[in-house]
């Protein structure tokens, strides 16, 4: 409630960051929002505010009262990260590049109208000058240890590596790629993977408000990984707790929520530039891994939950009695879904009702909304799968049959995949607890098991059209002999549905 007064004394106008547990300088905003609440319309024609203050900070109060309040650039924490885009753009270059681009900043005019706000304590250009080089040089420092950047001594040329692209492409800051390198590996677990991404720093501005911390000990009880209480107030713990209660389909408060869909607004790219990271190392478990924990997170499962629970209103018990290792693709096969043209099918409904009303305790409403649901989950197929040489020479694949190749050659691996059944020619994913539409897509990667090697991948995006086409150049052993390649066709957001194929190679 807020109450209106006629006088108003407000004292003690400091904050506290939780996150820093420090006192940090006055809110300047809530001091005018407080002022604001002297006087009580209808009856007073004036009002009187008095803050009380130190008497160090007298001066301060003064000026911001009676004087026009200056606003200040906030570039100088994250100066590093906006360096890292320009660099991976190609716009600088050098050290001498980032001092240009710094002269185009509001930072740059503020330094020398207010240079003690920025920690100067004279503003001679002598010191301006030294300043703008130790900010310069502490950049290239960060992004170095951060191996977003390499730099040419000699030349003083500055380039980006393959990690900065992928901060710059995906948005991420370049701690975030500095953890990642560190804490990534070729061993990596789904659950190894899902704590790597809920330390990253930009899971760091997750709140966590007064109490919660009693709140996420309690909601850990419910769920599958749990933490010391120690951590229970950090804003890591918190962002795993969340994953893990999306997992799990947990029923949680109303400011929870809201966490979540931040949380998940978030991942997918935070995943993304985890499987580029992986990808650049060639590694193919942890590549898999990070697919299937961006599965579980658009699907809201855990990987190896029972693979029919995805669908609406199916329980434990009910999946069990469908099938044990049942999964999505065997029973719309069961139910002839490929051959029907919607859920509205009436042999198709006969069919699916008469095994429902068998096995599960659903009632009419829900068997449809189960059935809709089938109906709606793609059915993918492979119609060719082909080598091509660099002459142009085509050689058709089969997993049964080896196919004579030659040592060290590149080769473009063509896949030409379908889709059928009722919502062939629709792309848009059923995702009831995805807080956003989504487009089917399908990740393909070819790689080596023995070695844990990947080859080469690529993605295909959802289309309108029924067919779609993957090209990815693969180079062939040098080795010579029997060789065998896996090619994964992976959904980018469903459980349960993907592909394997291996291919056998007669290298000559």
């Amino acid at each position: 409630m807020v109450l209106k007064k006629k006088f108003r004394v407000s004292g003690g106008n400091l904050n506290f960051e939780e996150q820093k547990f420090q006192v940090e300088r006055e809110l300047c905003g809530d001091v005018l929002q407080m002022m604001g609440r002297a006087g009580r319309p209808q009856f007073d024609d004036s009002a009187v505010a008095v803050i009380y203050v130190q008497d160090s900070k007298k001066t301060f109060y003064k000026k911001f009262l009676y004087e026009p309040f200056p606003v200040e650039s906030s570039l100088l924490p994250v100066l590093p990260n906006h360096v890292n885009a320009e660099i991976s753009a190609g716009t600088i270059d050098s050290k001498q590049g980032i001092v240009e681009y710094l002269s185009g900043t509001y930072l740059y005019r503020r330094l020398f109208a207010n240079p003690n706000y920025y920690g100067l304590d004279e503003d001679s250009e002598e010191s301006m000058l030294k300043f703008i080089s130790q900010i310069v040089d502490g950049s290239v420092s960060e992004l170095l240890e951060s191996e977003c950047i390499h730099v040419d001594s000699e030349n003083d040329v500055i380039g980006p590596t393959a990690f900065g692209r992928i901060a710059s492409v995906y948005y991420l800051q370049h701690e975030t790629i500095r953890f990642l390198v560190k804490t990534l590996h070729s061993g990596c677990t789904v659950e190894q993977m899902l704590k790597a991404l809920t330390d990253v720093p930009e899971y760091a501005e997750i709140p966590v408000r007064h109490n919660e911390d009693l709140i996420n000990t309690e909601l850990q009880k419910k769920l599958r990984i749990r933490f010391s209480t120690s951590v229970m107030g950090t804003s890591a713990c918190k962002a795993h707790l969340l994953f893990q209660a999306h997992f799990m389909r947990t029923l949680l408060p109303t400011d929870y929520r809201t966490d979540l869909k931040s949380v998940l607004d978030q991942c997918i790219r935070i995943l993304q530039a985890m499987r580029e990271m992986a990808r650049l190392k060639n590694w193919l478990s942890a590549t898999m891994n990070i697919v299937l924990l961006q599965q579980m997170c658009h699907s809201a499962r855990w990987h190896d939950d029972h693979p029919l629970l995805c669908l609406p209103h199916l329980t434990y018990e009910d999946a069990r009695s469908l099938g044990d290792h049942l999964t999505i693709p065997q029973l719309q096969n069961l139910l002839e879904i490929e051959k029907s043209t919607s859920s509205e099918d009436v042999k198709l409904q006969k069919r699916a009702f008469k095994m429902f009303r068998e096995c599960t305790r659903l009632d009419e409403t829900q068997m449809k909304e189960v059935l809709k649901a089938l109906c709606h989950w793609p059915i993918v197929n492979v119609r060719t799968m082909q080598f091509v040489d660099s002459e142009g020479g085509i050689l058709d694949l089969e997993e049964e049959r080896e196919v004579k190749v030659q040592a060290g050659d590149v080769y473009k691996l063509r896949i030409v995949m379908e889709r059928v059944g009722p919502a062939k020619n629709n792309s848009q994913m059923h995702l009831p607890q995805w807080p956003k539409p989504k487009q089917a897509g399908w990740i393909i990667i070819v790689g080596r098991e023995f070695n844990d090697q990947i080859l080469n991948t690529t993605t295909v995006v959802g289309s309108h059209s029924t067919r779609s086409t993957a090209k990815l150049d693969i180079r062939i052993p040098a080795a010579k002999g029997k060789h065998s390649l896996s090619v994964y066709i992976l959904s980018d957001c469903y459980l349960g549905i993907d592909q394997e194929y291996t291919l056998r190679l007669d290298v000559s």
